[in-house]
């Protein structure tokens, strides 16, 4: 799963990472107005295991070029 976000996109969802466990949630959803449109906007919190660390981290790298 290769995502391309921005930097500052993935710090504000790191940062709302950390205030939904600062509240005990790991998922959050809600009604968000963006350039005058209204969104439904969910977010989950799943736990990655150490032994699955590797794996998941080389699901958001880039594909190498052969």
């Amino acid at each position: 799963m290769n995502i391309d976000i921005s930097l500052s996109i993935s710090m504000a969802l790191t940062d709302l990472s950390r205030q939904m466990l600062e509240q005990g949630k790991t998922q959050a959803d809600t009604l968000v107005c963006a350039k005058g449109c209204l969104y439904r906007a969910s977010m989950t919190l799943d736990p990655v295991t150490e032994e699955n660390l590797q794996d998941v981290i080389n699901e958001y790298l880039p594909e190498k070029s052969s």
